[in-house]
C-alpha cells in the first residue's frame, strides 16, 4: 500500500470514527440486503434490496405451468418492524432484442409482507390474485466471507440496568481492531482502545447469508472483565466491517456495543 493511499484511508477512518463516537444511536437496525430462501425448498427464493425504510423484493418463483414467473414487491416498514407493500407482475421485451418501452406491462397482483423473527429471517407472506402463500425464509449463504485483518474505527457502548444507577453510561472510544478468522470456524476480535484498555471477544462463528455472528463469545478485558457476549450482525462493508454485541458485565450492568471500522 502506498503512503498516500494509507494516509487517505486513515483520513476516512478518522471521519467515520468521529461520526460514530460522537453520536449515540438507538439499537442498530438490521441490514436486510440479502438473498433469502427456504432450505427445504431449494429452487426458489427472493432477493431483498434495502434502502433505508424501503425494500425492493424480487422473486424467482414458478407459475401454474412450472415456468419461471417474475414478481416484485415494494415494501416499507411500520412501527412494529413489519415490512409490507404491493406486489407486481411485469413483462417486457425479449432479452435478445432491443428494449421496446411499449411492450412493458406492470400489473398489481396482490401484496407482500415480511415479518422478521430474528436478524436471520422470518415469515414471508404474499398473495397473487386469489393464491395465498406463507413461507419461512432465512438468509442463504453462498460462500464464507473472510473478514480477518487490521482495522481502525469507533465504538459506542451503552451500559445500562446497572445495580448502581450511577454506573449507567454511554462510552465512546476509538480502537484498533485485529480480527483473526480460522478455517475451523473461530473468530477473534482484539480491541486496543485509545484509553489504554485491551479487550478480546472470541468464539465459534455462524454465517447467515452476508452476516456473521458469534452466539457465545468469551469476552475479556485488561480491566478484569471476564464474561460472555453475543456478537451479531457482523458485516463486511466496502472498506471494512461493522457489528454489535450484548453482554452482562460487572456491576450487574448490561452492555450493548456497536462498532464500525475500516481496513488498513
Amino acid at each position: 500500500m502506498t503512503l498516500l493511499r494509507r494516509f487517505a484511508q486513515r483520513c476516512r477512518v478518522a471521519v467515520a470514527a468521529v461520526a460514530l463516537a460522537c453520536s449515540v444511536s438507538p439499537a442498530l437496525a438490521v441490514d436486510w440486503n440479502d438473498l433469502f430462501w427456504n432450505p427445504a425448498e431449494s429452487g426458489w427464493g427472493v432477493n431483498f434490496v434495502q434502502n433505508g425504510d424501503f425494500i425492493f423484493a424480487t422473486f424467482f418463483v414458478y407459475g401454474t405451468g412450472l415456468q419461471p414467473t417474475w414478481y416484485s414487491g415494494q415494501m416499507t416498514i411500520d412501527t412494529n418492524g413489519i415490512w409490507s407493500g404491493p406486489l407486481y407482475a411485469t413483462t417486457g421485451s425479449f432479452y435478445g432484442a432491443p428494449w421496446n418501452p411499449g411492450q412493458r406491462t406492470t400489473t398489481a397482483v396482490g401484496t407482500v409482507t415480511f415479518a422478521p423473527s430474528s436478524p436471520t429471517g422470518g415469515t414471508l407472506t404474499y398473495n397473487v390474485n386469489n393464491v395465498n402463500v406463507s413461507k419461512q425464509v432465512i438468509r442463504q449463504t453462498l460462500q464464507t466471507i473472510a473478514i480477518g485483518g487490521e482495522y481502525f474505527g469507533g465504538i459506542v457502548a451503552d451500559v445500562y440496568n446497572c445495580t448502581n444507577p450511577l454506573l449507567n453510561q454511554v462510552v465512546r472510544v476509538y480502537s484498533q481492531f485485529t480480527v483473526v478468522q480460522t478455517a475451523g470456524g473461530l473468530l477473534q476480535f482484539d480491541f486496543n482502545v485509545n484509553d489504554g484498555r485491551t479487550c478480546r471477544m472470541v468464539g465459534n462463528f455462524v454465517q447467515d447469508g452476508t452476516l456473521l455472528r458469534i452466539p457465545s463469545a468469551s469476552y475479556t478485558c485488561s480491566t478484569g472483565l471476564n464474561t460472555t457476549a453475543v456478537v451479531s450482525q457482523i458485516k463486511a462493508t466496502n472498506n471494512g466491517l461493522e457489528g454489535q454485541w450484548i453482554a452482562n458485565v460487572n456491576g450487574g450492568c448490561t452492555e450493548a456495543g456497536y462498532f464500525s471500522a475500516i481496513l488498513f
